[in-house]
């Protein structure tokens, strides 16, 4: 199924809303990944360096060739296949908010209960303050069972 996920970037770097009320990854130890599942949103904190490389990605002036499949994700060139990540709740968390709507936005959220400048890649089915954050091009994407 073809899904569009409207892009948003701070107006301000640094500047963004706070994720909210969340079931918060239970793993404990440190990950590369965690997940935080709302009731209409998903989020991931990731690792500084993989942010960096996924905010390029994905919130980027260029836009990515993005999809998603139950046991896989294929981002532009590189597959991820099998990957500990993807048979994770929080995945699959978020395939089903993508094959819940027509249309997902994605922009950048804070959570008090991090540490200072933890930045969350946000998936909501709302958009966000319109105050904090400008429309980027839209990033057309597959979802498959």
């Amino acid at each position: 199924m073809e899904r569009i996920i409207r892009r948003y970037s701070a107006y301000f770097p640094r500047w963004c809303q706070a994720f909210g009320d969340h079931v918060p990854d239970p793993g404990g130890e440190a990950r590369a990944v965690e997940w935080l599942v709302g009731a209409d949103c998903v989020g991931v904190i990731v690792l500084p360096e993989i942010r960096h490389l996924l905010t390029h990605e994905l919130l980027g002036a260029k836009t990515p060739e993005l999809e998603f499949c139950a046991r896989s994700l294929r981002l532009n060139q590189r597959d991820y296949k099998e990957v500990t990540v993807l048979g994770h709740p929080g995945y699959a968390a978020l395939c089903e908010l993508l094959l819940g709507v027509d249309e997902a936005h994605m922009f950048l959220t804070y959570h008090l209960i991090y540490p200072p400048g933890t930045r969350i890649i946000t998936v909501s089915r709302k958009p966000p303050l319109p105050l904090l954050y400008k429309e980027m091009a839209p990033l057309p994407i597959s979802v498959t069972e």
